[in-house]
């Protein structure tokens, strides 16, 4: 609040008259000539005050002296002295501290080869857990990322019937992607869609997933609703009860993947989250029991990381969730009306990008300009493989990939980086997109076209190599 609307503060100590506490300075005799306003009362004095005399100075001996105009210019210049020799002092003092605090810096980055300087968040790593149901689609995904150095470790668990685009596809529910010829397909198409790098992925069918709860000695589950299945005729029985519960290998199985009719996925993503997070606490401490407990999965089991990294990552998630240092989210998603019969999800860009940044800030896509930048790339000429080539090249260089598919025409001998303006932030975009490409800086130029979904397009031409510039 401004001074001139702030309120009178009430007086701390009503009861006590401060005036009395003060100590009385020197004491001389007043000289004799009469002061203006003496014959009135005091103006601050109570009732009984006396009233003052015709020769009185001031009520009482209290009367400061003031020394002569010469000695206190002589004073203030002896105080100035003193203090400006005590700054140049501890200035003095300040420099040399920061110059030999700078040597040790600076001299021990160059005998470890490395600078000590911190720049952005410290190292993540992320690693996409999916769980696929009895028709080979993911059932239920989690992307989990984990800071080494920190002790800390975020879920975000990811819907099936999320749309993805796919470059090459098209869009289609994310749970179906894990059933592409392309590994890596689920990674890519999550990398796409949320901005941030998706290092490494673990698949695990229903086999797999059960035969490891039972290496780690079972989970304990909070089970929600009766988890019921059907069998080879269509006659179904309830197969793990409600209930708080010690879960063996298929039953933990049967309750990750399972969705209730009418149920929202976030459901199944709880349930999911359940046994994940029971697996990772139930894992052994030490890396040689992590790696026989995996073994025992079978090869229901793939990753992209071989034994001994996948045993590492798991147990750098159990050390955050030992220090309660481990969080689980799901992705904020909005529902689509498709026309089918099941409900499908696009995400919320706002919130998606708020909680990227909370959980996974040291691997979101920024480019070497530390911008985060969305490139639609588009095929110009038909050529098959042309827009997932580029798609590759810019996410390894931190650009985020936005799927155009074939431009409205093709014949374009030559590519075109199209930015919305020629100022120097964007022709700098275009250039960085364009070196990323192995594109000229002639193939940068200028359209009205709008460009709501990216900040910058690129249709590509006969003169894109695929290969890496």
């Amino acid at each position: 609040m401004s001074g001139r609307h702030r309120r009178p503060e009430p007086d701390p100590l009503p009861e006590v008259d401060l005036a009395r506490r003060l100590t009385p300075g020197p004491v001389v005799p007043a000289q004799g000539a009469a002061v203006p306003g003496v014959g009135r009362p005091a103006r601050h004095a109570g009732p009984s005050a006396p009233v003052a005399g015709p020769a009185a100075a001031a009520p009482g001996a209290t009367v400061v002296v003031r020394r002569d105009r010469a000695a206190q210019r002589a004073a203030r210049r002896e105080a100035a002295r003193r203090r400006n020799a005590r700054f140049l002092a501890a200035g003095a003092g300040a420099l040399v501290l920061l110059l030999v605090v700078g040597y040790l810096v600076l001299g021990r980055g160059g005998e470890d080869g490395a600078g000590t300087t911190n720049a952005g968040p410290p190292r993540q790593h992320t690693l996409l857990v999916q769980a696929t149901g009895a028709d080979g689609t993911a059932a239920a995904s989690a992307l989990v990322g984990v800071t080494p150095s920190e002790d800390t470790a975020a879920i975000v668990l990811v819907p099936s019937r999320l749309l993805v685009d796919v470059a090459g596809t098209g869009n289609l529910p994310f749970g179906e992607t894990v059933t592409l010829p392309e590994p890596s397909a689920p990674s890519q198409a999550l990398t796409d869609l949320l901005g941030v790098r998706v290092d490494d992925s673990w698949t695990l069918d229903p086999a797999a997933l059960a035969a490891l709860v039972d290496a780690v000695g079972g989970v304990e589950a909070s089970v929600d609703v009766d988890v019921v299945a059907a069998d080879g005729d269509g006659n179904e029985s309830v197969v793990v009860q409600a209930g708080t519960q010690q879960l063996d290998g298929a039953a933990a199985a049967a309750y990750a993947t399972y969705l209730a009719e009418d149920e929202p996925e976030q459901a199944r993503l709880a349930r999911f989250d359940d046994v994940l997070t029971g697996v990772i606490a139930a894992l052994p401490e030490d890396p040689s029991g992590v790696g026989e407990a995996l073994q025992a999965a079978g090869e229901g089991s793939s990753s992209t990381l071989d034994g001994a990294g996948l045993a590492r990552r798991l147990g750098e998630v159990q050390a955050a969730q030992s220090a309660d240092e481990l969080v689980s989210d799901v992705l904020p998603v909005t529902e689509i009306d498709t026309g089918g019969g099941s409900t499908s999800y696009g995400i919320d860009l706002g919130q998606v990008a708020a909680m990227m940044r909370a959980r996974f800030p040291g691997v979101l896509q920024k480019d070497a300009g530390g911008e985060v930048l969305r490139v639609l790339v588009e095929n110009g000429v038909g050529t098959p493989g042309l827009v997932e080539a580029a798609r590759t090249h810019l996410v390894d260089d931190g650009f985020r990939f936005v799927n155009g598919g074939n431009a409205a025409e093709f014949g374009f001998e030559e590519s075109a980086v199209i930015i919305p303006d020629g100022t120097e932030k964007s022709v700098s975009r275009g250039q960085r997109v364009a070196a990323s490409l192995g594109l000229p800086e002639s193939s940068v130029t200028t359209s009205d076209r709008g460009q709501t979904v990216a900040d910058v397009i690129v249709i590509l031409g006969a003169d894109f190599t695929p290969g890496k510039p």
